[in-house]
């Protein structure tokens, strides 16, 4: 049972900042810290420390090799003969965060765009994910991997925000069969395709679209019903930096595990919970028996 995780890896420069500033504005930064990061880098290691095998497919810098970064997923047992090497750095975030859990994002792309097409043996894989990165060559990934019968999911994140929606990202829907967006993406994307319900972007393999929205929880659509799934309460966010990716970390481990979308909804609550009271999007990863006892707590008995 193994997961393939498709996207950016980068190096986090995280900030605490007294207040987000507005145009021509500045604010003091109280707190920086150099984190491990990337949208599939977060989902590859959440995933694995949930006891599930993790791989990853990206693009990364000539810096990448031998870097803390890169012995870290060694260590941890992640395969990374997928990784591509190119003459470029590593991706860069660079995130602010107000002590509210708002947070702005400026990203350097880096070796991320130059991610290029290549043959992989979808067989070994039971699940495949697609996090936000070199989304022009996705489709064909997508395609490879449900011809092995894999399951597919698919997260754009902030691509949908620099890339046209109807020509790089509509045509990867079709493939998915769950789609994961936030608030903000999922109202986006609707006004881009003019749609009134997002179920409307269901294509035949779509099982669920699950939409997040922060403290309220999340959402999972099916095509027959709508259910919200309530947040895992925290007493204080310290970094809200990995919230969705560990977010679809936990959902898929869940469904990997056999769980429904519901339980496993509930699950990546959780696991996101973990995360945003820790500084870093691979910094404060529970255990899969910290997620059952948690479950426990908070919805009952779950079969480990």
């Amino acid at each position: 049972m193994s997961l393939l995780v498709v996207g950016n890896i980068a190096f986090d420069f995280i900030s605490r900042v007294k207040f987000l500033p507005r145009k021509n504005e500045a604010t003091s930064v109280d707190e920086l810290k150099l984190c491990f990061g990337g949208c599939a880098g977060n989902v590859a290691v959440v995933a694995k420390k949930l006891g599930i095998n993790s791989s990853l497919y990206s693009s990364v810098g000539k810096d990448f090799k031998d870097s803390d970064y890169e012995k870290k997923l060694l260590e941890m047992g992640i395969n990374i003969e997928n990784l591509q090497y190119v003459d470029d750095i590593t991706a860069r975030s660079f995130m602010f965060s107000d002590d509210k859990g708002n947070q702005q994002i400026y990203y350097y792309s880096g070796a991320s765009s130059r991610l290029s097409y290549r043959k992989v043996d979808f067989s070994k894989y039971r699940c495949v994910h697609f996090s936000a990165g070199e989304i022009s060559v996705y489709e064909n990934l997508m395609r490879d991997a449900k011809r092995e019968n894999c399951i597919v999911s698919f997260d754009p994140g902030q691509e949908m925000f620099h890339r046209n929606v109807k020509e790089d990202i509509i045509n990867c829907l079709a493939y998915a069969d769950y789609l994961f967006f936030n608030e903000y993406e999922a109202d986006y994307i609707s006004r881009e395709m003019r749609v009134k319900d997002i179920r409307e972007l269901f294509s035949d393999n779509t099982k669920a679209i699950i939409v997040s929205m922060g403290e309220k929880g999340s959402r999972i659509y099916t095509k027959e019903d709508r259910l919200d799934i309530p947040a895992v309460k925290v007493k204080e966010i310290k970094d809200p930096t990995g919230a969705g990716d560990s977010h679809r970390a936990g959902f898929l481990v869940g469904i990997m595990k056999g769980y429904n979308e519901v339980i496993s909804c509930r699950i990546g609550s959780i696991v996101s919970h973990f995360i945003i009271q820790g500084i870093g999007a691979q910094e404060n990863i529970p255990s899969w028996n910290d997620v059952l006892e948690v479950y426990k707590s908070k919805f009952g008995e779950l079969s480990s």
